[in-house]
């Protein structure tokens, strides 16, 4: 299967566009197919160097410069001594509404998981107490949690919810949606989030967890949740691989 799909590609000789871009092209589009028969879980590796310049018939040089194009868009790693792998397909999340991750994670193909590392009853630091709207003497379950999908780590996620909100929800199950658990168990409705949205190198515990190098680029997320009363319900922060996720955000002209 997977050598058909390369040896199955052609470019057009005729055509203006240099061949380096062309091949490119081609390439990404065999690779779509593989994603698309499910050939994505592991190291797919692309045929060499010799063995592309050979379906094309072009010169070695032109091979890696089409290759050098896809490694710069994410979408190949080269090894030296291996070869060029695709990158796994990465896990996406849209911006633009508020619900839950684990079912949209879901609904896209994904397997979602979490690895629950603790959780506790906190008198929270100022930051968190002032985003909840909380006072002094007020607690809040801490939770923290490793998130998953296909079994691979892709954030770290810490949250924040008022005791008074969730009164027993450090006995309960925080292996799934924090979004569900929230308005089956206690009722309430969600209703906005305000998100900042940064990125920084990685510490070196954040990296153990999400198994990736020291120093490697993460996303790093913080927000509040509101209820339809406009009330805070939640505080979070968390951490996703810089490799493995992608933002959306849908646009829309005003009038």
């Amino acid at each position: 299967m997977i050598e058909h799909v390369f040896h199955n590609r052609q470019i057009n000789k005729d055509s203006p566009l240099p061949y380096y871009h062309q091949i490119a092209q081609e390439l990404r589009g065999a690779m779509e197919d593989l994603r698309g028969a499910g050939e994505d879980d592991g190291d797919v590796a692309l045929p060499s160097e010799p063995a592309l310049a050979e379906i094309f018939e072009v010169t070695r040089g032109t091979v890696r410069h089409a290759l050098e194009i896809l490694e710069r868009e994410g979408l190949v790693v080269r090894e030296k001594g291996r070869g060029t792998f695709m990158k796994r397909r990465r896990v996406e999340l849209d911006l633009t509404e508020l619900g839950s991750i684990t079912e949209h994670m879901t609904q896209h193909g994904w397997e979602p998981s979490y690895r629950l590392l603790g959780v506790e009853e906190i008198y929270p630091l100022p930051r968190a107490r002032e985003a909840l709207d909380i006072g002094e003497g007020e607690t809040v379950w801490a939770i923290h949690r490793l998130r998953l999908a296909n079994g691979e780590p892709v954030s770290v996620e810490e949250s924040y919810i008022p005791c008074m909100t969730a009164p027993d929800l450090g006995s309960q199950d925080l292996g799934g949606s924090l979004y569900d658990l929230l308005q089956t168990r206690y009722g309430l409705k969600l209703g906005a989030a305000e998100q900042t949205i940064r990125t920084r190198a990685v510490d070196p515990e954040e990296a153990v967890l999400l198994t990736i190098n020291e120093g490697e680029p993460v996303f790093s997320i913080t927000g509040t949740i509101k209820d339809a009363d406009d009330t805070p319900v939640e505080y979070a922060r968390s951490v996703w691989r810089g490799d493995r996720y992608d933002l959306q955000v849908r646009l829309v002209k005003r009038d």
